[in-house]
């Protein structure tokens, strides 16, 4: 994610047409995350900059995308479960198993349990709600991850810098910002020819757990070494300052209380 700016995670391969060439070009990806998390997103930097209360600043290993009014970060209740459910109809084969490792890196930073609530074939969309009764009754909306065709999504993947490999935004429980998060979303490119995997910077593991960083409240920084560096930080795993941020947003800050789910 170059910067914590627009909204698409800054380019895996740079393809001028877009499409995927025969012997894909493996260039380290860079991933942007939408912070704003209202109901109607928007994705300028300047309308997402007000929503940051913790501004990025150079030598910071973790940041926070927002505070709460009690001066925390705004994060998760750790005393109850996140639920999350995938779409992988047009993932490559192996990601399933990805996305389900890469969740299990961020609970055991977090403390945080997380329970798979099965494939879904909902879409990511920068218009999804945190609460869909009609799909997943009355409760807050499970956290979607999915693979999405650039070309036909709502989700603007293009950047001045290249193209998104991955975009995800957190959601609160209204229209406005709120102390704790209750649902979001992580769209995957699936045009992005970076294959799953962990054991390189260039595949889709690291990538999703950046993305997942961001969901779980965690913004950019300009730290090499931290998965949450705006490019991943040549990192494969999670760095000590992105540890760090996810224990501070974890089970060790205590129980939060979340309002009931609503339209």
């Amino acid at each position: 994610m170059p910067a914590m700016a627009s909204l698409p995670p800054p380019p895996p391969p740079g393809r001028p047409d877009l499409g995927i060439p025969e012997e894909p070009i493996r260039r380290r990806p860079r991933w942007i995350v939408p912070i704003a998390v209202l109901l109607v997103m928007s994705f300028a930097i300047a309308a997402i900059a007000p929503l940051l209360r913790d501004a990025p600043t150079p030598g910071e290993d973790y940041i926070f995308l927002s505070r709460a009014a009690s001066g925390g970060p705004v994060r998760w209740n750790p005393c109850q479960p996140i639920h999350y459910v995938v779409n992988a109809s047009l993932a490559p084969a192996g990601s399933l198993e990805d996305v389900h490792e890469a969740v299990r890196r961020i609970s055991g930073a977090t403390g945080i349990a997380f329970t798979y609530d099965g494939l879904t074939d909902e879409d990511p969309s920068q218009y999804r709600t945190a609460f869909i009764p009609d799909r997943y009754g009355e409760r807050w909306a499970p956290v979607l991850i999915g693979w999405v065709d650039p070309e036909v999504s709502d989700i603007p993947f293009e950047l001045p810098q290249g193209i998104a490999s991955a975009v995800a935004s957190p959601s609160y429980p209204g229209t406005v910002p709120a102390d704790v998060y209750v649902s979001g979303w992580v769209a995957m490119n699936a045009d992005d020819p970076n294959g799953p995997g962990f054991d390189d910077v260039w595949e889709q593991g690291p990538v999703l757990l950046h993305e997942l960083g961001h969901i779980m409240g965690l913004g950019h920084v300009e730290v090499v070494g931290e998965i949450m560096e705006g490019s991943g930080g040549g990192m494969i795993d999670l760095g000590h300052g992105d540890l760090e941020g996810l224990r501070r947003l974890g089970s060790s800050e205590g129980c939060l209380r979340v309002p009931q789910a609503h339209g």
